[in-house]
């Protein structure tokens, strides 16, 4: 029977492997939609789904966390779960779907009452699988899980391609959400063989629901803290504003989203089988940290420098207004990155309730930055936002240090490469800023030439780290 280990870096490897696919498929998603809609359409239905987030993480209780937490969980007791959860997700629809025309008015936007409505309808199908799925994560069955959101993702891209091109408009990407749902339902219960008995007593599952509501707390407050900017600025700024800044939120949060998530997912389920050994617990966090970093920051700050060529080049003229607000959420999404996470610790330690307290402090600094920003606009906001998530990441690692017990030292240990890299990728964005030869001044040399800088640095520190991963695949395929 493979160990623990074993199962977490090939759980690694599997999600590794997923997150830059579903990366790619995201890139080329955004460039065609991008090409093909407008600013205010993207600004529109950001505004649309971070609305419907924040009535589902404060109406429902997601009951995913106890499943992986509790180990000794009975059948019964997950199928009482299973029908909770129908009941509040259908609370959750019916309230995003009366107050929709409501939200309309506030925002003084006619069409967002529609795409509200319609984009809500796939919270009616997360019931149906999402404790599927969570049983595949508490099983470390991370080869599946990656299966199923790897061509998932690439169907509902896909789709809304097809719709896109076929004059949908703005449905096109309300499309590309209730897909990506759908594809996901109908793969996770082809390979989840566990169907929910018609057994339901709630004093079974009292201490489950507890928990789950501690952590689905601390993740509500997460999710305002992420998203808050599109509830206030909505008010604030024009759909086409809210477009340019969600073209580029899309941009930084992207690390996270594909990255970071990818990793709470494995950390969760692999640290709550360790919860009593602090030692083994902050060695599994650093190492994390360590494989999110080295990936996710040379890509942003390279992203950030060369923002200018690659928006023209690759998402055309018309979202160059975009360029400013890029080259400083990269740097955003760099830090939020490898403090994301964080969440998976306190959670594994039977704290969620932690979380909570961090994503408040997160939300009053968020909130702060957008309202003192808005006097002098979007730039002013977008630096200030920067600042925030700078000093988030000092804080939570502050109380991480106390409960894990590391050290400023274990900072430099796991992430001096990066650090490295970050500079010696600096010093050349000054040379090339500063040089009169030619082809020095061609943007493509100097892209070039950073991603070629980084990948060299990267794999000069981490060089084991990734000899380990390899030998993980080779075994992985010679069991096979």
């Amino acid at each position: 029977m493979q160990n623990l280990k074993s199962k977490t870096v090939k759980g690694g490897f599997f999600l590794t492997v997923v997150s830059v696919i579903n990366q790619a498929v995201a890139v080329i998603l955004n460039i065609v939609l991008a090409r093909l809609l407008l600013a205010e359409d993207f600004g529109t239905v950001a505004l649309a789904t971070t609305y419907i987030g924040f009535i589902a993480v404060f109406t429902n209780i997601s009951f995913g966390s106890s499943i992986i937490h509790f180990t000794n969980i009975s059948k019964n007791q997950i199928s009482t779960l299973y029908w909770l959860d129908m009941i509040m997700k259908l609370f959750s629809f019916l309230v995003v779907f009366l107050s929709a025309q409501f939200v309309a008015n506030y925002y003084e936007k006619i069409e967002l009452s529609n795409i509200i409505r319609v984009t809500s309808l796939f919270i009616l199908m997360y019931p149906f699988f999402i404790l599927q799925h969570k049983i595949l994560e508490r099983d470390l069955k991370f080869n599946i899980t990656s299966k199923i959101i790897v061509i998932a993702t690439i169907l509902s891209a896909i789709v809304a391609i097809i719709g896109a091109l076929n004059g949908m408009g703005i449905y096109a990407l309300v499309l590309q959400t209730l897909s990506l749902t759908f594809f996901r339902l109908i793969l996770t219960l082809k390979y989840c063989k566990w169907r929910p008995n018609f057994y339901f007593k709630f004093s079974e599952v009292k201490e489950m629901f507890w928990y789950s509501l501690k952590y689905d707390i601390g993740n509500g407050f997460q999710y305002l803290t992420r998203n808050i900017d599109y509830l206030i600025m909505g008010k604030l700024f024009s759909s086409k504003v809210i477009g340019f800044y969600a073209f580029s939120y899309n941009i930084m949060y992207t690390p996270v989203k594909r990255v970071s998530n990818v990793f709470n997912d494995i950390l969760f389920p692999s640290l709550s089988k360790i919860k009593n050994d602090k030692v083994k617990m902050k060695v599994a966090y650093f190492k994390s940290k360590q494989l999110v970093a080295m990936v996710v920051f040379p890509v942003m700050v390279i992203v950030a420098f060369n923002s200018e060529f690659i928006v023209e080049f690759v998402f055309g003229t018309k979202w160059m207004e975009a360029v400013p607000i890029v080259q400083v959420l990269c740097f955003a999404g760099a830090f939020q990155s490898i403090t994301q996470f964080s969440s998976a610790v306190f959670a594994s330690l039977g704290k969620p309730e932690i979380t909570t307290y961090i994503s408040v402090l997160r939300a009053v600094m968020t909130i702060s930055a957008i309202l003192i920003g808005s006097y002098y606009g979007i730039q002013t906001v977008v630096w200030l936002l920067l600042f925030s998530k700078i000093l988030d990441w000092f804080i939570t690692h502050i109380i991480l240090g106390l409960k894990l017990k590391f050290k400023i030292a274990d900072f430099w240990t796991y992430l001096k490469g990066v650090v490295i890299c970050v500079i010696c990728l600096s010093f050349i964005e000054y040379f090339f800023k500063n040089t009169d030869v030619n082809i020095l001044s061609s943007p493509l040399v100097k892209l070039l030439i950073e991603i070629i800088i980084a990948i060299l640095i990267i794999l000069f520190y981490y060089k084991m780290i990734i000899k380990d991963i390899y030998k993980s695949i080779i075994k992985k395929s010679s069991i096979n």
